[in-house]
């Protein structure tokens, strides 16, 4: 499990229109502000989601409904300010989050941070592959880490086999307190099978959608952490009853999603890992989502292997020069780098192409990239 949650601020600037100008600054008192953070994988950029955000109470603040011509960069970071229109302009802070696709182009989101009323939360990517969301490595860090965060995939339509279409989380969890953490590292279904905490939806979500509240709301032990330890004066340390809430038997998606949507398309069998005559157990269908771009990383912590073997990876084919290995995505199986101690069955990086005389233990497959990008 991936136990660091970064909880560090994000700069946040506003730019008013002509109209907002004449009538005065805005009050940031009834204001919220969500900042997304997109990773560094290939395609990560796209369309700017619709966002709603909800009080403690599941009381809605207020909305940011995207412009259908919207767009986000990949490794990049866009602010969004929201007036709390829809609570009477009372100052709030924003507990509760959905982040929902309606524009077909995906994104992969690795950082979500919510300001508003004094207080401020950051959650992650690396949280999604905790509980088995769809993702991929990234270049991009938040913040002062030197640590970049996974980002995961949400797309409206679920074109290249992604999942869900939209987020919700209840983000005051996610406020990288050591006894909260704690609590999910004892029992990881707090974290990953817990409906109002966090939930990566699938159909039928819409913008307008009512996502799922704690009911009572949530006690932790501390009612405030500022004066204890000078940061973020509403994070509350652990859960009163840190079970409260788990109610699926599946991980980051609701029960009875139909995960067939990763299936959308079936390979070739030439493509295929084969062992013992049969394809590789674990391949079951879009995993490639760029086949005709490689990745090559020098970061320390990104594993071609666990990427190859992770059954809800979702990317282009990559490289980790730390432990000298390929993996091909498509077929789910990894190769070492050729050096002097391997000149068949290894991947050429000079060349970009996997060299193969016959005597490896499984068939290669044919690569040709267009595109490729290191990442230092």
């Amino acid at each position: 499990m991936a136990n660091a949650i970064i909880n560090t601020g994000i700069l946040i600037g506003t730019i008013w229109s002509l109209e907002a100008m004449l009538k005065g600054p805005p009050d940031p008192d009834k204001q919220t502000t969500i900042a997304i953070v997109t990773g560094d994988a290939p395609n990560a950029g796209g369309s700017i989601p619709h966002i709603a955000v909800w009080d403690k109470d599941g009381n809605r603040i207020g909305q940011y409904k995207g412009n259908a011509n919207g767009h986000i960069d990949g490794s990049s970071a866009k602010t969004i300010t929201i007036d709390n229109s829809q609570n009477g302009g009372k100052p709030a802070q924003p507990e509760y989050i959905s982040i929902v696709m309606q524009e077909s182009d995906a994104i992969c989101l690795s950082a979500v941070v919510a300001s508003g009323d004094s207080a401020q939360w950051t959650w992650t990517g690396d949280m999604g592959y905790t509980c088995g969301a769809q993702w991929y490595n990234s270049e991009f860090p938040v913040g002062s880490s030197n640590n970049p965060p996974r980002c995961v995939w949400l797309d409206s339509d679920h074109t290249n086999g992604v999942i869900a279409k939209g987020l919700s989380m209840h983000i005051r969890d996610f406020s990288g307190d050591p006894d909260l953490v704690s609590q999910y590292i004892e029992n990881q279904g707090r974290l990953c099978q817990n409906s109002a905490r966090m939930t990566f939806q699938p159909e039928p979500i819409v913008p307008d959608s009512v996502i799922p509240f704690f009911h009572p709301p949530l006690e932790y032990e501390r009612a405030s952490d500022g004066a204890s330890h000078g940061t973020n004066p509403s994070t509350g340390g652990a859960l009163k009853n840190p079970d409260q809430g788990i109610d699926r038997e599946t991980r980051a998606y609701p029960d009875g999603t139909n995960m067939g949507i990763h299936n959308t398309r079936r390979r070739h069998a030439r493509d295929m890992a084969v062992r013992n005559g049969t394809a590789s157990p674990n391949v079951k269908g879009i995993k490639n989502n760029r086949p005709d771009h490689l990745v090559i990383s020098n970061i320390q912590g990104h594993s071609a292997k666990e990427l190859c073997e992770h059954p809800n990876s979702l990317g282009p084919d990559f490289v980790s020069m730390v432990e000298s290995i390929f993996c091909d995505m498509e077929t789910e199986k990894w190769w070492p780098l050729c050096d002097a101690t391997h000149s068949h069955g290894c991947f050429d990086l000079d060349s970009q192409t996997m060299r193969d005389d016959g005597s490896s233990a499984y068939p290669v497959s044919i690569k040709q990239y267009k595109t490729s990008k290191e990442w230092k």
